[in-house]
């Protein structure tokens, strides 16, 4: 039975015991990784398609073989002139050292003096024709970053999943899959449409990650991804 003439009384004194406490208490939180997420400009996406083309026209290397995915076509791409890794992974890479760290030295377990002699190279580019039905299944990359840019996407998540009828929906849908500092499996769903189209995620090239497929539409999802290295600076060797 509830006193209600002491129930004034114990609420503030549980009150003020929570307040001392807090005075006395700091809040903890271990440093952690994460992505950046970029919409591309124009000229950017321009310059994307370009490479695409490029790629048509000299029909060049098949890279399925390389791959995970149980997709149709994938093709290396050439960045023409090396306009994207210049204006666009440089400055992705200065960011992702500034809001998270610098992944050389936490991977790679070198000094500073070591990192200093390294510089990043975009190591693999490729295109990627997903059809419906296709997939690429969980999995992760080689290198200290990666990328993936979806240059179209033929159907919206919303339509795709208007009949579902299970608890978790992921007809055209992206994740990355990693654990919690106790342990647990988290994700975080990219549910893919045309608001998708021009959008960069800049991650690290370990982060696993899966690629859900997508149903009755005949045209291709184009996307792009690569990978960045570490190499010996020409004036270090």
């Amino acid at each position: 039975m509830i006193d209600y003439l002491n129930y004034g009384k114990q609420v503030d004194g549980e009150r003020l015991l929570l307040n001392d406490v807090a005075k006395r208490t700091k809040r903890r939180v271990p440093d952690n990784l994460g992505w950046l997420e970029c919409e591309l400009s124009k000229d950017e996406i321009d310059h994307l398609w370009k490479c695409v083309s490029d790629s048509k026209e000299k029909n060049l290397e098949c890279f399925k073989k390389g791959l995970a995915g149980n997709i149709s076509h994938s093709y290396i791409l050439n960045d023409i002139d090396g306009y994207f890794f210049k204006h666009t992974i440089k400055p992705l890479i200065t960011l992702y050292q500034t809001n998270f760290c610098d992944l050389t030295s936490l991977n790679m377990g070198l000094l500073s003096e070591e990192v200093e002699k390294l510089e990043p190279v975009l190591d693999r580019f490729w295109v990627n024709y997903q059809k419906q039905h296709e997939f690429n299944p969980l999995h992760s990359h080689g290198g200290l970053y990666s990328f993936i840019i979806w240059l179209k996407i033929p159907v919206e998540f919303e339509d795709q999943n208007k009949d579902n009828i299970t608890n978790n929906p992921l007809k055209s849908a992206f994740q990355f899959l990693y654990t919690n500092i106790i342990g647990i499996p988290c994700r975080a769903t990219y549910e893919l449409g045309k608001g998708f189209e021009g959008r960069i995620l800049f991650f690290p090239s370990n982060l696993q990650h899966v690629v859900w497929p997508f149903y009755n539409c005949d045209e291709d999802r184009i996307s792009i991804s690569g990978n960045i290295l570490m190499s010996i600076k020409n004036d270090a060797l």
